[in-house]
């Protein structure tokens, strides 16, 4: 697929759109937070580029890095349930059957850090859809982990949604 072409389609269309960036927003970190799923999906440049191209249409930073927050939650519970129900099934697909010392050292992490093995796959694109699997196949129970995760995505999403309005504003004010 060519990310260049989808990335400026997606600009194009908040450009055109601006109401629908917050949801927007929303789906591709649900999607992005999918095991297996959201090792295919480009969400943190797309969020960085509907950031950037919202600042024109002066949408909310806070409504797009709200809508971020409760998609990546909803797509790191959902991966957390497929875990704890079917995680050894899971491991053995791709991108995961790939690289299983990333597994490996994830799995260790988790058993030594828990809360911070979550927040931690949040913020490293190997690991963001594949910590929540494995969290659901460990000892860490729903709560500590929603904990964990609604903190880590929102430090996700304002990171990233924060960077692209920055770069946003600057490129603009250029004009």
């Amino acid at each position: 697929m060519n990310w260049h072409a989808l990335i400026e389609r997606v600009a194009h269309f908040i450009l055109t759109y601006g109401f629908l960036a917050a949801p927007l927003v929303g789906a591709i970190a649900f999607a992005e937070g999918i095991a297996v799923v959201g090792s295919f999906v480009p969400g943190s440049t797309l969020l960085v580029a509907i950031a950037t191209s919202a600042g024109s249409q002066h949408v909310s930073l806070t409504w797009l890095i709200v809508w971020a927050t409760l998609g990546a939650v909803a797509g790191d519970l959902l991966s957390y349930e497929l875990g704890r129900r079917h995680g050894s099934r899971m491991l053995a697909m791709r991108p995961f059957a790939y690289r299983p010392e990333w597994t490996a050292r994830a799995t260790d992490l988790l058993a030594r850090r828990g809360d911070v093995a979550v927040f931690v796959g949040r913020q490293v694109p190997p690991l963001r859809a594949l910590m929540p699997v494995l969290a659901g196949m460990s000892e860490l129970t729903l709560r500590r982990f929603l904990l964990a995760d609604a903190f880590s995505a929102v430090v996700w999403a304002g990171l990233h949604l924060g960077f692209g309005a920055i770069l946003g504003h600057w490129l603009f004010s250029l004009q």
